[in-house]
């Protein structure tokens, strides 16, 4: 007797329902949570809603904030892998790394608007300039980049327009529009670092350096990579797809350089700026400093470099796991942790902050998984891709 090892499409079901339909409407209640929560704290304000103080002014909305860019990083790197690098080897990924990109960003800008004193004037930076300021130019940064991570996911949903010059136009527009999408992710994926220059005499001087900007960008590519692999790896799952180990492990590669040169600019600048001494006494802080290092560098060095572990598919998904955790843990260590406040000041994020940060999060992974369903793909099968 033959026995058939299942398809992806059957170890994909329970019963009648696909596992994603489950987690698809785990993903709905915790939107439809979040989404009570969010309407609370805009009509309620956040004095009375939020555990902020102003020794605390920035809580787990920036945390998420930050960690969010960086990940949703993934959309621009992906892109110049692909589009300006030419290696068509990593198209599979382009398309769901591009779709976690844009839903990363919308997530960003609703976590955004709640943590707005003044939700109601979140356009004002459109009317009143200052140059001066780094976060003028993330807000702009942001708005634009979003329209383009629309524009580079537009194919799908034009392709199911009567009319195709639209489409025809957007790929002829598709390579300077990705141009522009890396020159804008490089702007203010590095601007995030540049904010933290206005706080030297409160933030931790483990996490305080003039080279934030460079940190930053580098650790933004670095989650973008990972994240894609991780995004490629469930898409294939829920369309059905058998999924090509190469591709995981190619990116992989490029994972270990970016991770080294993040390791040893962070470390080297950490020796030059004479601040070894801090890591020799064993601290909350310094643990936190460490964790970021072994999870966002040598966890990935090692599995990555490796060629007898890289090849296990186990590492596929914890090798891009740990780097995803070590850069958010980088984020919220640079908000909260690494924040110097008054001795008697304390912040316990409230449960309408975690309920509305987990709808949201939740809304942009219910998106992504939706489009990722049954829309992504659409040019192709009508072929219309891009050449």
């Amino acid at each position: 007797m033959t026995v058939h090892a299942p398809s992806l499409r059957q170890e994909w079901q329970i019963g009648p329902f696909r596992k994603g339909d489950i987690i698809a409407g785990l993903l709905g209640f915790l939107v439809l949570i979040g989404l009570a929560a969010g309407v609370g704290r805009l009509f309620a304000g956040m004095g009375a809603t939020t555990s902020l103080t102003d020794a605390y002014p920035w809580g787990i909305w920036i945390g998420f904030d930050f960690a969010l860019i960086a990940f949703s990083g993934v959309g621009f790197t992906i892109a110049a892998v692909v589009h300006i690098l030419h290696l068509h080897q990593f198209q599979p990924l382009l398309r769901p790394s591009i779709l976690a990109g844009l839903f990363g960003y919308v997530a960003v800008l609703m976590l955004l608007l709640l943590d707005l004193g003044r939700p109601d004037r979140f356009y004002n930076f459109l009317l009143f300039y200052n140059m001066h300021s780094p976060l003028f130019e993330i807000c702009w940064c942001v708005l634009l980049y979003t329209t383009v991570l629309v524009l580079e996911v537009s194919p799908d949903l034009l392709a199911n327009l009567p009319w195709k010059w639209p489409l025809r136009l957007v790929y002829r527009l598709m390579t300077p529009v990705t141009i522009i999408g890396i020159t804008l992710s490089t702007l203010h994926q590095s601007t995030l670092g540049t904010l933290y220059l206005n706080m030297p005499h409160r933030l931790h001087p483990l996490w305080y350096t003039p080279i934030l900007p460079v940190l930053f960008y580098i650790s933004s590519i670095l989650a973008g990579l990972s994240l894609g692999i991780i995004a490629y790896k469930i898409a294939m799952a829920v369309r059905g797809q058998k999924e090509n180990p190469a591709i995981a492990i190619g990116l992989g590669k490029g994972i270990v350089a970016v991770a080294l040169l993040y390791l040893l600019i962070r470390v080297g600048e950490v020796i030059y700026a004479g601040e070894l001494p801090l890591l020799l006494t064993w601290t909350p802080l310094n643990r936190l400093w460490l964790g970021e290092i072994l999870f966002c560098s040598l966890i990935p060095i090692v599995l990555w470099a490796t060629p007898s572990l890289r090849r296990q598919p186990w590492v596929h998904w914890v090798a891009p796991l740990s780097a995803l955790l070590g850069v958010g843990m980088n984020r919220f260590n640079a908000t909260l942790a690494a924040q110097s406040a008054p001795t008697s000041a304390f912040y316990s994020p409230s449960l309408l902050e975690w309920f509305s940060t987990l709808g949201i999060v939740a809304a942009g992974m219910l998106l992504w998984y939706l489009a990722v369903r049954f829309v992504m793909g659409s040019a192709v099968k009508l072929g219309y891709e891009q050449h």
